[in-house]
């Protein structure tokens, strides 16, 4: 085409289309689960052993020191206890209205760590455990000193509160508003006495570890370790990752591909997780000497205290911005992977949650948060229907202006003339279209990442908006929303007009709605995403009808009605 705003119309569209593809091929091949990484397995009994260096002074040269965290060649390496020896050495309970917490006397790590809000399946009523199946490994909070580590020390519960404890192992209960703290003493291998203290408060998932050594190795720091199995569930949640916090205050999320190869950093903060729960580990010092690895199908973090010992903090919890945005000054918050369009997102979650107060429903909330979203952009919607109209109508003259003009750049003096005469921007339909592309994206990624969308039902057979809905026929899973979705789609192309001439645009405009639906069904996407979709798709054709009317005042009081029809049929479905 020799128009070089016809061109720019039809590039921008490509780009727009492109870009929507991208997300979604990006986040499926790149955040969904993939099988575990092919790197050579390191044996168990090593496990415990090795971690490459994340983090040392960033402004001096990194020093090999003896016997560090990073693995010991030639030193002899224990077998990990197994379960039935951790359970024999006595395990120690703490609860609390959030949490409940297992400490095994061998090793004064932790065995178990309940979360009494969230389930680990839906319909199970069985605590989601964020130490999970860790089988032929090291348990989490574990001690390493040199070429030594706590992990067979038979610890004893010295004192709880400060007074020795009437029995062991205990069952103990934290009081509304108040703390446990749990005093273990040990022997290292060495022969050097150990006291690991923790500190549980009640209501927060926040608590303390302190660790003093009786005496120190010159020139070795003692490190707190945190474990987190890579997963191979076949569910968006199950997305396992490691994500830290520099020096220079700079968030890194790191994949199991990118932690093959060594990095060091400087690092606040470490933490181990997956899309909707975490386990952070923070040194209380000021050097934040972190390491960071994975080996074989385990994330393996460690912090660095002093010489004599350490004092530690750790978070193990659900990852909700409000919460872990009011923890200290340690920025939590932003291991929530919202994109460069966070600034978008954010906001976005905030208006979900409040919805969510009025209406009781998540469902219903993501249909709420998409009108109100649809009647914001109308102004922007309405002035690309009204250039993308203009442009529609100036085809027949276009067409001829080529017809009779061969001269490239006499046709584009014809046609700029044309398009001043007549009062039509080529790019008026596009730039509205672009500016609305940031808030698809921080939509998108505010609820990709809700974690108040986990198990939380719809209607009918939608029962978790985060993961993908399938009504079952005759044992075959139908993703119904999605079938709507592409149907919709299809519709509101009917009722969009086009811009161009050029068969090869208008055909790629119609395969869009094909395209998205096999992109849905090949990489099925959350059921609260696919929702949000529709909703957009209903109103926006809705809008296009009225604004195809040659008075289009009333597209505003077309648009609120349709709003309260559409939630008004999502209400009713949540009742049936």
């Amino acid at each position: 085409m020799t128009d070089n705003s016809q061109e720019f119309n039809q590039r921008t569209v490509r780009a727009v289309i492109v870009c929507l593809l991208v997300v979604f091929v990006y986040t499926n091949l790149f955040m969904a689960p993939k099988k575990r990484p092919q790197t050579p397995v390191t044996p168990a009994s090593q496990q415990a052993q090795q971690a490459p260096v994340v983090g040392e002074k960033s402004a001096a040269p990194v020093v090999a020191k003896p016997a560090s965290p990073v693995q010991v060649v030639g030193a002899p390496q224990p077998v990990h206890p197994s379960a039935a020896e951790v359970q024999a050495s006595g395990v120690t309970y703490v609860q609390s209205g959030l949490i409940k917490v297992g400490f095994s006397h061998l090793g004064a790590r932790v065995q178990s760590y309940l979360l009494n809000d969230y389930k680990a399946t839906q319909g199970d009523e069985t605590p989601l455990d964020l130490v999970g199946d860790l089988h032929d490994a090291a348990l989490p909070l574990g001690v390493y000193v040199g070429n030594e580590n706590d992990e067979r020390v038979v610890y004893t519960l010295a004192s709880v509160n400060g007074a020795r404890p009437t029995a062991s192992p205990a069952n103990l209960q934290i009081a509304s508003g108040g703390n446990v703290i749990l005093e273990f003493k040990g022997v290292l291998p060495s022969g050097t006495a150990i006291t690991k203290t923790v500190t549980l408060s009640d209501n927060s998932y926040l608590f303390t570890v302190g660790v003093t050594l009786a005496s120190s190795i010159p020139g070795q720091s003692v490190w707190l370790e945190w474990l987190h199995r890579y997963s191979d569930a076949d569910s968006r949640t199950a997305v396992s990752h490691a994500t830290y916090l520099d020096g220079a205050n700079k968030i890194h999320h790191l994949s199991a591909d990118q932690l093959k190869t060594q990095v060091r950093e400087v690092a606040r903060w470490i933490s181990l997780g997956d899309l909707y729960f975490m386990a952070s580990l923070m040194p209380s010092q000021g050097e934040f000497t972190s390491a960071l690895a994975l080996t074989g199908d385990l994330y393996i973090a460690r912090v660095a205290g002093s010489e004599n010992g350490g004092s530690f903090s750790v978070f193990a919890g659900p990852k909700i911005y409000t919460l872990l945005e009011g923890i200290g000054s340690y920025h939590l918050e932003r291991s929530i992977d919202l994109g460069m369009f966070s600034f978008l997102a954010l906001p976005l979650l905030w208006l979900l949650h409040y919805l969510y107060l009025v209406v009781h429903n998540y469902g219903l909330a993501i249909i709420g948060l998409t009108l109100i979203i649809k009647t914001a952009l109308l102004p922007l919607s309405q002035a690309s229907f009204k250039s993308m109209k203009a442009m529609q109508e100036l085809q027949p003259e276009m067409k001829a202006l080529r017809e009779r003009v061969k001269d490239p750049n006499q046709l584009n003096q014809e046609m700029m003339a044309l398009y001043k005469r007549r009062g039509v921007n080529p790019m008026g339909g596009c730039f509205p279209m672009l500016i609305q592309i940031p808030v698809f994206f921080g939509l998108y990624q505010a609820l990709l990442n809700a974690i108040e969308l986990r198990h939380a039902p719809f209607a009918l057979w939608i029962t978790d908006l985060s993961s993908p809905e399938k009504l079952e026929v005759f044992g075959w899973g139908v993703p119904v929303m999605v079938l709507l979705m592409a149907a919709s789609m299809i519709i509101q192309q009917w009722t969009t007009p086009n811009p161009s001439a050029d068969p090869a645009q208008q055909k790629v405009m119609m395969l869009m709605p094909i395209v998205f639906a096999g992109m849905f069904i090949v990489f099925p996407m959350p059921a609260g995403l696919v929702l949000y979709w529709l909703v957009n798709n209903i109103i926006s054709i809705t809008q296009q009808m009225y604004l195809r009317k040659t008075n289009q005042s009333g597209v505003y009081w077309g648009t609120f009605v349709a709003s309260i029809v559409i939630f008004g049929v999502g209400y009713v479905l949540t009742l049936i």
